[in-house]
């Protein structure tokens, strides 16, 4: 409870308006700097290009997508069952983005300077194509082309090269122009109001990578099948061909994967064409042979029900020798461990196991390929992927050979079958025998070809009705309203940058000043001393007693300063007069200005008064009564005894109240001697007597012992302190010698206030102090 009551008597001492007040003092800064940070703005806004926003979405398609909706799980529950992570590391591959930049010619742009900035031109007159090959620098180059009546004008911008060119027509590059220029459509040139272009060329890696970076890829939503394009530019046309042509590339590249199987089972049955067309022909020559040899026409009809009976093992002794011929040529096709090539898919082979692999292994093959395009062998994707493609291959080849195992044998259970049945056909001719084997092969040859033919024509319709996997459902759009630069945010920022930077160059010189200013800030550091006024500043402290009427403010403290000092003396029992010290930390506080002021005001209030000179080593009385410093005063009294002090005043006004000046006097070797002597007790102790107020004009306390010397003798202390002068550390000085008793009663006097609210404190009167003050200038920044 009692730590929270400390809190808030902290708080209590917080002083919001003031703080407020301090910086509002300095407005004018404050609102220059801002409008100068509004302009800036203005102007950045006005000449840098707007940014806008293009987009373009497409959807991904997979191979289910023409299956039933109902039975679709994946649909049904409102998932994606496309990879899109895999589909956006594709449309933000290098591969393909290199194919934009070469169809685009985006490693070279074009730019127009006009009166202050420059823009980027995306449709100009002529057509630019860099020639690498001729380019022996392979650095970004920059040339100015200016279109003429009837040519170019090229000049190379870091060699200074020129090159004139006498049509529109430029086609032979050079080391120095590496490049040709045509015109973007035939005819002629029309020079135009600004026939001058800045041409920027740079390597193709270079504008591949700056276009990555340009370019955002990110699904629509959490479970779409849908992917967002977007790229921000100042040129909305620029933007809209590199997204459509990203899609076209992204679509051609995809139906190019798809088209490969069925190329390369064309391919295959090609090969097997031309070597079937051969053994065909061979079968035919041999089959005319044997019966133009053997005079083979018509067998005998009682061989019929032979045959008959034969039929059935010949058609399974057939199948078995279609599928060992199958097996054998999908087994010739399979490579070694670390030649992947695509196989034959559905040759006809019985085996659905077999024919399984054969589709897995091609489909992981595909993906291989492309994942290893795009990551390297490095990535542990494509590690995986060939390790699947090994285990298939081994798979594949391991089921072949079981299945020609299973088919051997079954053949050679259907040959003894086959041999059985021809005992009964002895009587046949060995020469029917020979015939029917060459008939068999002849068969089992030609049905073969029918098939792969069936499938070459199978994969043929499937490559030239292959779709793209991807629906473009909307091309490029550009937004009308800007992205960039943000207005309001810019010129938010430029007003929170105008407030901020005055007012921490303000917070900075507060924060660094140690100086004193108002009464609040000796408060703080001594609360228990009272503070007797405020006075405020005397532009000329010398001539403002003749002139008191330019100066009723300060008339009106020292007023109030000798009231409140007169309250504070009404307490003490005093024999005669009141002795009253001033004094200050160092010199150049105005303790004589105050001594001299107040002094004159008990005179008006009808008091007799000694204004006495005791800053024996730098005497500042003097001037007020246009008195040189060597004149006789309390040094001279001091150190002559035959002197008597009455002899050494002034009479500043005559009349019956008295109002004397003891100056000075000449400067002495030892003035802590003359100050502490009994002389100067006594001289005290004797004025008493005569006035009714003894004001001491003492020498700085820091710098010089002598007020301590006889401020014991004294009945109260003035301590002056100059506000924006005195330092916060010599308050705490003056508190010291407080605290250790070296001197008696003390109050401070807060000399030269400026109260035109430069420190935040501008009190508001509409007359009293500062009324009629002449004000410091806003400009007196640091002043």
């Amino acid at each position: 409870m009692n730590h929270q009551i400390e809190i808030d008597s902290e708080n209590e001492h917080i002083d919001i308006k003031g703080i407020l007040f301090r910086y509002l003092a300095y407005w004018p800064w404050i609102l220059t700097t801002v409008l100068i940070a509004l302009v800036l703005a203005f102007y950045y806004l006005r000449y840098t290009p707007n940014s806008y926003n293009t987009t373009a979405k497409v959807k991904v398609l997979t191979d289910k997508e023409a299956t039933d909706f109902a039975l679709d799980l994946d649909k049904m529950l409102g998932k994606s069952n496309v990879n899109l992570e895999n589909e956006r590391a594709v449309l933000s591959s290098y591969r393909l983005n290199k194919q934009v930049v070469e169809q685009l010619n985006l490693q070279v742009q074009y730019f127009q300077t006009g009166r202050i900035k420059e823009s980027q031109v995306y449709h100009t007159p002529f057509r630019l194509s860099y020639m690498p090959e001729v380019d022996s620098t392979k650095v970004s180059l920059e040339y100015e082309i200016t279109i003429r009546d009837r040519g170019y004008r090229l000049r190379h911008i870091e060699t200074e090269k020129t090159l004139e060119v006498p049509n529109f027509y430029f086609e032979t590059p050079t080391a120095a122009f590496p490049f040709t220029v045509v015109p973007r459509e035939p005819g002629t040139i029309v020079p135009g109001e600004n026939p001058v272009y800045t041409v920027r060329i740079k390597s193709e890696e270079r504008a591949t990578q700056d276009l990555l970076k340009a370019i955002t890829i990110s699904p629509d939503g959490k479970n779409s099948d849908i992917l967002i394009l977007s790229l921000d530019a100042t040129n909305k046309d620029r933007a809209q061909d590199i997204l459509n042509t990203l899609i076209e590339v992204y679509t051609e590249d995809g139906i190019l994967d798809r088209q490969e199987i069925s190329k390369r089972t064309i391919a295959f049955i090609d090969e097997r064409f031309a070597f079937l067309s051969t053994e065909l022909d061979s079968i035919e020559v041999s089959k005319g042979v044997f019966k133009q040899d053997n005079n083979l026409s018509v067998f005998e009809a009682d061989a019929a029900s032979a045959i008959e009976k034969r039929a059935v093992k010949d058609e399974q002794l057939f199948e078995m020798e279609t599928q060992l011929l199958l097996a054998g040529v999908l087994e010739e096709s399979i490579g070694d461990a670390e030649d992947f090539q695509l196989l034959p898919a559905n040759i006809g082979l019985n085996s659905g196991a077999i024919n399984n692999l054969v589709k897995d292994y091609n489909e992981a093959l595909l993906e291989y390929q492309k994942w290893r395009a795009s990551a390297g062998d490095n990535n542990p994707k494509v590690k995986i992927l060939k390790q699947t493609i090994v285990d298939l291959n081994a798979n594949i080849d391991s089921s072949i050979k079981g299945y020609k195992t299973q088919l051997n044998q079954s053949l050679r259970k259907n040959q003894r079958a086959q041999s059985q049945a021809l005992q009964s056909f002895k009587k046949l001719p060995k020469q029917e025998k020979i015939l029917r084997s060459i008939e068999r092969q002849q068969l089992l040859k030609e049905n073969l070809y029918l098939l792969l033919l069936q499938k070459r024509e199978e994969a043929a319709i499937k490559m030239a009705v292959t779709s793209a996997n991807v629906k473009v459902i909307d091309y490029a759009i550009t937004n009308a309203i800007p992205v960039a630069p943000k207005r309001k945010i810019i010129y938010l920022g430029a007003l929170l940058m105008g407030l901020v930077l005055p007012v921490g160059v303000l917070y900075l010189k507060f924060l660094t000043d140690n100086k004193i200013y108002i009464s609040k800030d000796v408060e703080a550091i001594n609360p228990k001393t009272p503070i007797l006024v405020e006075v405020p500043s005397i532009t000329n402290a010398k001539e403002a007693m003749h002139n008191a009427e330019q100066n009723p403010q300060t008339r009106e403290a020292f007023r109030t300063l000798g009231h409140n000092l007169k309250f504070m003396l009404a307490e003490e029992v005093i024999d005669g007069g009141k002795v009253v010290c001033i004094t200050s930390s160092v010199k150049g506080e105005g303790k004589s200005t105050v001594s001299f002021n107040l002094a004159q005001t008990y005179f008006e209030l009808n008091k007799k008064v000694l204004l006495v000179g005791a800053d024996l080593r730098n005497p500042q009385l003097h001037p007020y009564i246009n008195e040189s410093r060597d004149t006789p005063g309390l040094s001279n009294y001091l150190v002559d005894e035959d002197l008597h002090w009455q002899d050494l005043l002034f009479h500043v006004d005559k009349g019956t109240n008295r109002f004397d000046i003891l100056l000075s006097g000449e400067i002495p070797p030892m003035p802590s001697v003359l100050l502490s002597s009994q002389r100067f007790k006594d001289f005290i102790q004797e004025a008493r007597k005569h006035y009714d107020y003894v004001l001491i004009d003492s020498a700085p306390t820091l710098l010089v012992a002598d007020t301590l010397t006889f401020v014991h003798e004294t009945d109260f202390t003035v301590y002056v302190v100059r506000s924006g002068k005195t330092e916060k550390q010599l308050i705490e000085f003056s508190k010291k010698m407080i605290e250790e008793k070296k001197m008696n009663q003390m109050a401070y006097v807060i000399n030269d206030m400026q109260y035109n609210g430069i420190n935040g404190y501008n009190y508001g009167y509409g007359y009293g102090y500062h009324a009629d003050m002449k004000k410091k200038a806003w400009y007196q920044f640091w002043k």
